[in-house]
């Protein structure tokens, strides 16, 4: 056989087999297209095999579309799991799923506190086996009169998550100790609260811990405590203010948050019997709380309202109406900055940095206003760049 050689022969092109993250990156870029409205109405999405080959179109299933409202019954949300929910009907407590186009189709998932529309997707009972045993499923989740949120995960389409809706008041629990008072937390806090024209009621727990009471406030307790609404000094150990604190939840949704650790899930189980939220120590190394509360749950108060507990979190969403707040305008309403909320600074874009005529810097300066609240400003604005 004659021998050939193959060196000057040019090698075949090599099919570049696209990887998982090539096809995943064509999905998403797919549910951007229907959430801009490229897409048509009824919207489709790509299925793929294992290996990523022959995509198959389908339709996605409109929620209403073998659902007619006027079948639905209305019900309250306690309790949000990650694709199910727990509604109060009536004279029973359910658990209705959502689908992820059910929720594509609502715009938000439900939180706790929402009214929302039941449809019976499940002749049989409900299993409780997996989702898709439900007998109910949400169709539709009604407006909403008031919400707090906080920030959602980075790669998340929706930016914000509701804690919680449809809320009278918030009231947050801060320990005098252990851990230490956090003031940037507060002022976000605060913030939301004044967004949503709530009313703000901070609740100071383990008041036993100081020897001297109220006397051994630090300054940055008592400097935020000259912008708040209401104060209410607690110690469930003593029992002191726990019935100021019941009058003051009589008859409102309230929805309690706070740091992971001041002491929150001990204050609703003494105010709320039969709520057994789980508590948990500080931890010793760094003074800080341990997630004890996963999860958001509404409870009855006795005599009548709701308390809402949330879980401990670290920061809080900052939104007015649909954008997020510009400097400008967190500048002009910071709690504590000016008298009567009238901005009194020289130019009305000033946002307290290096601007001539400031009032706020002057009140700094002049030792009126706190350098602990000029700092916590800071911090936020900073943190929205």
């Amino acid at each position: 056989m004659q021998n050939r050689d193959f060196e000057d022969e040019p090698e075949p092109l090599r099919r570049v087999k696209p990887t998982r993250r090539d096809h995943r990156s064509r999905r998403i870029d797919v549910m951007r297209e229907l959430e801009s409205g490229v897409v048509d109405e009824r919207p489709v999405k790509e299925r793929f095999s294992r290996e990523f080959k022959n995509p198959r179109i389908k339709k996605i299933k409109d929620p209403l579309e073998k659902i007619d409202e006027k079948d639905c019954v209305e019900g309250l949300v306690v309790e949000v799991h990650r694709r199910t929910c727990e509604v109060r009907l009536n004279d029973e407590t359910v658990t209705a799923m959502y689908r992820a186009t059910t929720s594509k189709a609502l715009g938000e998932f439900p939180a706790v506190g929402d009214r929302v529309l039941l449809g019976q997707v499940n002749e049989d009972e409900d299993t409780g086996e997996g989702v898709g045993s439900q007998k109910y499923c949400v169709v539709r989740v009604l407006p909403r009169k008031s919400e707090l949120k906080r920030p959602g995960p980075r790669d998340s389409f929706r930016r914000k998550l509701t804690l919680a809706a449809n809320i009278d008041q918030v009231v947050i629990v801060a320990s005098v100790t252990q851990p230490e008072f956090n003031y940037g937390f507060m002022d976000r806090f605060l913030l939301a609260a004044n967004l949503n024209d709530l009313p703000f009621v901070l609740v100071l727990t383990k008041m036993d811990l100081l020897p001297n009471g109220e006397a051994d406030l630090s300054d940055d307790i008592r400097d935020f405590m000259t912008i708040v609404d209401k104060v209410i000094p607690v110690s469930v150990k003593t029992g002191m203010g726990l019935e100021e604190l019941r009058r003051e939840l009589l008859g409102k949704s309230s929805v309690f948050s706070g740091q992971s650790g001041v002491g929150k899930s001990t204050l609703v189980n003494a105010l709320v019997p039969g709520a057994e939220l789980e508590t948990g120590e500080v931890r010793e190394r760094d003074g800080k709380g341990r997630h004890t509360t996963t999860s958001s749950s509404l409870f009855d108060f006795p005599g009548g309202g709701y308390v809402i507990d949330t879980p401990g979190i670290r920061s809080i969403g900052l939104s007015n109406g649909e954008d997020d707040m510009d400097g400008e305008t967190l500048a002009k309403i910071f709690p504590g900055f000016f008298e009567g909320d009238l901005f009194t600074c020289k130019y009305s874009n000033c946002l307290h940095l290096k601007e001539p005529g400031c009032s706020v810097r002057e009140a700094v300066e002049s030792g009126k206003l706190s350098r602990a609240r000029y700092a916590s400003y800071l911090r936020i604005l900073n943190s929205r760049n």
